[in-house]
């Protein structure tokens, strides 16, 4: 056990000296004197294209070899781990971690499940020398076919002709290499095969790039269209077998889900930091100061949101490692929950900045450019409502959320829960696919409801009312579903089975706050900020249910200015930033 832990506490520290090497590097948003400063980051964002100055900084980081496993020379051994690392991106500039990181990872997670050894090892050398790559996943099967968004690739000889158009890709320009899922008919009525090909300028004949589309958020990405008209294939291009597409998007989604919603975090945490830094500027006569009730309540808020929504995407991300089944789950509830929390987290804050809130320069432009870039994170093929359907498949398949799953052990609940955990298992893409038939999430809040029911401490009575409260909303939960899992076969499902699915997201995010403070150390494992996490959250589901205890929000204020007076980030790792 000794060695286990070493070996864990070794690999911990490894991970932070690698961010903290990276966040030196990039250096003080705030230090006008610094070439990756906000100033720099905005005035790329106002030209639309990404700040250079970071892209050559991120090439001689070698951030590619974060997307490349161990076994082919590269730094991926665990999705929680790759989170925290583009954290330090996205803090800067969302567009910069889409656009130069995470779009290339989601491209490369289907070759390192399905490709060939030659396959795998020529995108690890691909993307260790700094080229990148993107991803066309496949739309919704028809009845969304209004912008022809769908390719086809019919057999011609050894071959494929490639024909149909991809209206929005990111970097599609820019990449040396590129997946798309393509309708294949002779392989069944719906089939999808998956395809690794050259990026646009070298695919050769009957590649057309579509004029570039303007978006309101990530303004930094190039976004353009892709039209094929009889692009050829050769047969080594296919990526897996002929109609494997779709099973192969279906092992990939739990993994592109959790973990790039989980580095979209750092955007808030700039977002946050923003109005700390607005708020401690003004005299304390100030609405927007911090003698103001509102204020200190809206940042306090922030906060607490921020790390819901880290147990949220830490329970996720290891899920992938941990329950593989259970993943699909728990990372569509993360690519649904997430985007909205956090989009409302920012409206709230921008009423502390009020006019700032909209300035494009200065100290506080940074604000409206998260304002805009975080909402971009709920789209996709896999997004917002491709999620909720996917949660709302589970409520179906496993009505009684929990019951008759296993306890999670001590061992597997610190792997699951803690942020310092041990060491994971690698992935298995084989088990992702499958349906979960149970929810050991859920299945594990009666003993942290017990645990909170025993805590002591200050915040201990208002720990134990919300733990009550959130298992009251699940036994509701489970009632409702086992009449929806009840209804005459062929009868079509109604607007309220989508409601369920919001309140099992939020309940799912309270198991998640439970289990870190149960397995959490230092101020995770204080009643303080778990009280308050699910106030807010049991608040969403029911007003009226229970209060956010006063002298709690002073509690975490003192954290909040403690993390911004040391330049430390606002998830559950505090890790120190810009330095």
């Amino acid at each position: 056990m000794t060695t286990v832990v070493n070996r864990a506490e070794a690999a911990e520290r490894a991970v932070q000296e690698r961010i903290a090497r990276l966040e030196h590097q990039l250096g003080d948003l705030d230090d006008p004197g610094n070439p990756l400063g906000a100033d720099h980051f905005l005035a790329a964002d106002g030209r639309q294209r990404l700040l250079p100055a970071a892209e050559r900084l991120l090439d001689e980081f070698g951030l590619n070899a974060e997307f490349v496993p161990g076994e082919l020379g590269g730094r991926l051994d665990r999705l929680d781990v790759l989170a925290r690392v583009l954290r330090a991106v996205f803090r800067r500039d969302a567009a910069l971690g889409l656009g130069y990181g995470m779009t290339s990872y989601l491209a490369a997670v289907t070759v390192w499940a399905d490709g060939t050894g030659q396959q795998r090892r020529q995108t690890a050398e691909l993307l260790l020398s700094g080229g990148r790559m993107a991803c066309a996943y496949p739309e919704p099967v028809p009845g969304n076919d209004f912008l022809h968004n769908r390719l086809t690739a019919r057999r011609d000889g050894g071959g494929y002709l490639l024909y149909g158009r991809k209206e929005a890709l990111n970097n599609a320009v820019r990449v040396d290499s590129l997946v798309v899922f393509a309708h294949t008919p002779e392989a069944g009525e719906d089939a999808q095969t998956a395809f690794l090909l050259p990026g646009p300028a070298a695919a050769g004949p009957g590649v057309t790039l579509l004029p570039r589309r303007r978006t309101s958020g990530i303004r930094g990405c190039v976004v353009q269209g892709l039209e094929f008209t009889g692009h050829r294939l050769d047969a080594d291009r296919l990526l897996g077998p002929e109609g494997g597409g779709g099973p192969i998007a279906e092992r990939a989604f739990p993994i592109t889900r959790a973990t790039g919603t989980s580095m979209a975090l750092g955007c808030a945490d700039t977002a946050l930091r923003t109005t700390v830094a607005f708020a401690r500027a003004h005299r304390s006569r100030s609405r927007a100061s911090l003698s103001s009730a509102r204020t200190r309540s809206a940042l306090v808020d922030a906060f607490t949101d921020l790390l819901v929504c880290d147990c949220l995407a830490l329970v996720a991300t290891r899920a992938v490692h941990l329950l593989p089944r259970e993943s699909r789950t728990l990372s569509a509830v993360v690519k649904y929950l997430l985007p909205t929390i956090l989009t409302e987290m920012v409206y709230d804050l921008s009423i502390v900045l009020g006019s700032e809130a909209y300035a494009t320069t200065g100290s506080y432009g940074l604000f409206q450019k998260a304002a805009r870039d975080l909402p971009m994170i709920g789209l996709g093929s896999a997004g917002t409502a491709a999620s909720r359907s996917a949660i709302v498949e589970h409520l179906l398949r496993v009505p009684e959320l929990g019951e008759s799953a296993q306890a999670l052990d001590a061992g597997s609940g610190a792997r699951l829960f803690d942020p310092h955990g041990p060491d994971l298992p690698p992935v298995r893409p084989e088990q992702l696919a499958l349906a979960a038939d149970g929810d050991p999430l859920l299945g594990s809040l009666p003993e942290t409801v017990r645990l909170a029911r025993a805590a002591s401490g200050e915040f201990a009575g208002a720990l134990g009312t919300a733990a009550d409260a959130l298992a009251t909303e699940l036994r509701l939960l489970r009632e409702d579903c086992a009449r929806l899992a009840a209804r005459p076969a062929g009868r079509a499902l109604s607007p309220r089975a989508y409601a369920l699915a919001d309140r099992y997201a939020l309940i799912a995010a309270g198991a998640a706050c439970l289990g870190v403070w149960r397995h959490g150390s230092g101020l995770l494992a204080e009643p303080a900020w778990a009280a308050m996490a699910l106030a807010r959250i049991v608040g969403r589901l029911d007003r009226t249910a229970v209060h956010t205890p006063e002298s709690g929000t002073e509690h975490l204020l003192t954290e909040v200015l403690d993390r911004f007076d040391d330049a430390r980030s606002y998830d559950l790792y505090a890790t120190p930033i810009g330095r």
